[in-house]
């Protein structure tokens, strides 16, 4: 079935690691051996077959061609099938397969990869420094394929057997005191559950913002309603001085609300994308967090931002280029237009452009935004930069181009910070409840049996975002809101839809890597798991 296995090897000298192959009957093994331990930077097994692979289960379930490239991460069935006939699975669900056209009889098997496990850092100039990752193996590992004519398993990502997953993990930003009541009543009436951000301490640029210091007792009525508060760093505005931030950290460390999440918010000094620039080690920095409680982080990206027909973010062409300017053609405005060049730059642009594009927002927004003559004096110069833009989005619209950090689309990853290994997760910016949560929108999502990790603003009050929840601070939804969470919440009832909480999915991802197949002596593929414990919901197709 398999005509050779190579490595494909970062970070370490290939004469390193011995592979060994072993057969039985219906089954082949690669036993790779890495000895004492190998820190790699990429680490990946190419295998070549004597066969092309034509088909290809996707992550919705569904069998596909391979006229294009396919990617099958852990949480997504990794099952093809041969020209033969022969159906190839993978005994575990570990890494990312990875097909590519080009090469019809090979699979890459990917175990280690920067675009499996995103992470950046803010350097001193708040510029974005994507990580090298750096993991140990060591011992023998088995990459293992089962090949039959028969049945093969798949199991559901939801609790809810194969459905779609829907996530809100809120950001605190813009919360009032008023405004975070005004949510969860709203929530409470359409049975809608969320990841709810807050502040725990009261250090604002904002008069009016709320936070755990001032308004416990009606962030303790989110958790009474079934929703996970999770820590959106600790303050609004960074504290001026260093002891001031290191005081809240400390408190936070003994006297948190032993949340599991957390979140960064801007360039606090300890974020998880900062501390390294601050003077803080990485022992003292999970120390911090262990003792808090916190074990589930956001890695500050998203794949993209959602839209009509851009939703699920396991889909990686969902949040393509092409997919941009298919939504711009579908309604051709001024506002579409600003839309789709942001898009461009934060998702598919350089640093410099980003850093460009920053500055020109920053400089329309200063005291000058609301003078016509000042906002052409300041966008005169940045005229030229946006044309070339544009110029680049249309040469680039044919491609199928997606943002790097999307390529593997990640949902749910592990990674080590100095000796704790913590759960990370990757969401899609949503501004758009309108649309992002259409009836055909979320037909879409639920039919694909995808995945909306939703990066939201509840209490943002731009007026320049038509589909945002509230019309003003005093609490009134804007029209056409209740009947997008009523949508939600009806799916929800019919089981459509897992609402889940960041803390429930993390520990549902975190259950797949304990899936193992086997194949008995009539030739059937069967399934096990180290942990009986689990429930997992699997079932065989043909």
């Amino acid at each position: 079935m398999i005509k050779s296995c190579r490595i494909n090897i970062k970070g370490a000298d290939k004469a390193a690691i011995s592979v060994r192959e072993r057969k039985s009957e219906g089954r082949m093994d690669y036993l790779v051996d890495f000895g004492e331990g190998l820190s790699l930077t990429e680490f990946s097994l190419v295998f070549e077959f004597n066969s092309p692979l034509t088909k290809w289960r996707n992550h919705d379930y569904s069998w596909v061609d391979t006229k294009q490239k396919r990617i099958a991460n852990y949480f997504s069935p990794k099952v093809a099938i041969l020209k033969s006939g022969i159906k190839v699975v993978a005994a575990q669900t570990d890494g990312l397969w990875l097909f590519n056209p080009r090469y019809p009889r090979r699979l890459e098997w990917i175990i280690v990869h920067r675009f499996l496990t995103p992470l950046f850092d803010y350097k001193q100039d708040d510029s974005p420094a994507f990580r090298t990752p750096l993991v140990t193996l060591k011992g023998v590992r088995s990459f293992s394929f089962l090949f039959t004519r028969g049945l093969v398993p798949e199991f559901s990502r939801s609790k809810i057997p194969f459905s779609a997953i829907i996530n809100f993990s809120d950001h605190c930003d813009f919360d009032s005191p008023l405004l975070l009541e005004r949510q969860r009543q709203l929530f409470k009436s359409k049975d809608i559950i969320v990841t709810k951000g807050f502040f725990m301490y009261h250090h604002s640029k904002r008069d009016y913002n709320a936070s755990y210091e001032y308004n416990n007792e009606e962030m303790n009525r989110w958790i009474d309603d079934g929703h996970e508060l999770c820590y959106h760093s600790l303050s609004q505005s960074t504290r001026p001085k260093e002891e001031e931030w290191r005081r809240d950290l400390e408190q936070f460390a003994n006297r948190g609300l032993a949340c599991t999440t957390w979140i960064d918010h801007g360039f606090q000094p300890y974020n998880h994308s900062r501390f390294s620039t601050s003077g803080i080690s990485e022992k003292e920095w999970t120390k911090w967090m262990e003792e808090a409680g916190v074990s589930v982080l956001w890695n500050y990206l998203d794949c993209g931002t959602s839209g009509a027909g851009m939703i699920n973010q396991i889909d990686p062409e969902a949040f393509s280029l092409s997919s941009y300017v298919k939504q711009f053609r579908s309604k051709p405005n001024l506002s579409s237009l600003a839309n789709l060049l942001r898009s461009y730059i934060l998702y598919f642009g350089t640093k410099k452009a980003g850093k460009r594009y920053t500055r020109l927002v920053t400089q329309l927004r200063s005291k000058h935004r609301n003078s016509f003559m000042g906002a052409v004096v300041y966008l005169l110069p940045g005229i030229g930069f946006l044309i070339w833009q544009l110029i680049k989005i249309v040469f680039l619209s044919f491609k199928q181009l997606s943002p790097k950090w999307q390529s593997f689309t990640p949902v749910f990853f592990q990674s080590r910070v100095g000796d704790r290994d913590f759960m990370f997760f990757q969401t899609v910016e949503l501004h758009n409840f309108i649309d992002t949560f259409s009836e055909s929108n979320l037909n879409l999502l639920i039919n694909s049996s995808g995945v909306c990790m939703a990066h939201t603003y509840f209490a943002d009050l731009d007026r320049r975002k038509e589909g945002r929840i509230f019309a003003d601070a005093s609490g009134n939804l804007m029209p056409g809101i209740e009947d997008v969470f009523s949508r939600i919440a009806t799916a929800s009832a019919k089981g459509q839809i897992w609402l889940a909480r960041v803390d429930e999915l993390s520990r549902q991802f975190q259950s797949f890597t304990h899936i193992h197949y086997d194949i008995n002596e009539a030739g059937e593929i069967i399934h096990y798991t180290d942990r009986p414990e689990l429930e997992m919901i699997i079932r065989y197709v043909e």
